[in-house]
């Protein structure tokens, strides 16, 4: 019995980056506000962006 593994397209290989980048966003804010850090905040807010920014991006063209 011989598997063909199907590939993910192009939206859906988008889609998991975006939800890593949020996963690490996410995690990232928690550890700059548990440490008082601003600097940290606004890098983290950045990553977050950028997630949600992908996730937008490959549900329009998934």
């Amino acid at each position: 019995m011989i598997m063909v593994q199907r590939q993910p397209s192009p939206a859906q290989r988008t889609a998991g980056t975006a939800r890593v980048l949020l996963l690490a966003g996410l995690a990232f804010a928690l550890e700059a506000l548990w440490r008082d850090s601003v600097g940290r905040v606004l890098v983290s807010g950045a990553v977050l962006f950028a997630g949600a920014s992908l996730l937008v991006f490959a549900k329009r063209t998934g």
